[in-house]
């Protein structure tokens, strides 16, 4: 005959119901800390010594802020963008460098005809930076692309009225000083953020055969 035995379990407690007034109050205050926490990481920005923030609220510039580290409203109510204004950047006209160290040309930019109908391939090099931000960022869509057109047009106006032993031998430098001269005047008056700091004549020679043949 088989021994069963019995073991007593006290009864299980009911099941507390559920508070929903509490369970609400705890989901509203995490979201309110992650709020907080978004707003506190994002409610300061830094700007290094190279650099000038431009500060938008609602849209609208409000402040230029120089390096260090700022203040901004958070949540898109204050935008920042940065810009380069302490660094030189460069044009390459006539020819293009490329990741081996040497160049490439671009006949098609540096091939140019001097004041007495000679063909001359000139390549010029051209530095410039970041003088507004502001006019930089607001007053056209593409500054740079305008101060290379402008460049180009200029380059071709000062060799186009200039002999060929000038754009080849002595001539250089005042070719430089009048290039420069015409597109900072121009520039002044397009307010786009730019200033023109050096134009120079990389190299000058007379084109290739098929060049001239053509």
């Amino acid at each position: 005959m088989e021994n069963y035995s019995y073991q007593w379990q006290p009864p299980k407690p009911p099941k507390k119901p559920i508070n929903f007034k509490k369970l609400g109050t705890t989901i509203v205050l995490s979201v309110l800390a992650v709020v907080v926490l978004i707003g506190a990481l994002t409610c300061f920005y830094t700007v290094d010594d190279k650099q000038q923030a431009v500060v938008t609220t609602f849209g609208k510039v409000t402040d230029i802020t120089d390096a260090g580290v700022h203040f901004k409203l958070p949540f898109g109510i204050q935008q920042v963008q940065k810009v380069d204004v302490n660094v030189y950047q460069q044009i390459e006209l006539g020819y293009r460098s490329n990741y081996q160290g040497s160049y490439d040309t671009l006949e098609e930019e540096s091939t140019m005809i001097t004041g007495d109908y000679n063909i001359v391939n000139v390549d010029f090099f051209v530095e410039y930076k970041i003088s507004d931000p502001v006019a930089y960022l607001y007053s056209s869509n593409n500054p740079e692309e305008i101060l290379r057109n402008l460049i180009q047009s200029q380059v071709r106006n000062v060799v186009g009225s200039s002999t060929v032993d000038a754009v080849l031998t002595d001539g250089k430098e005042n070719i430089q000083m009048q290039v420069k001269d015409l597109v900072t005047q121009i520039l002044e008056t397009y307010d786009i953020g730019l200033t023109l700091v050096d134009v120079k004549i990389q190299d000058s020679e007379p084109p290739t055969q098929a060049v001239i043949e053509a």
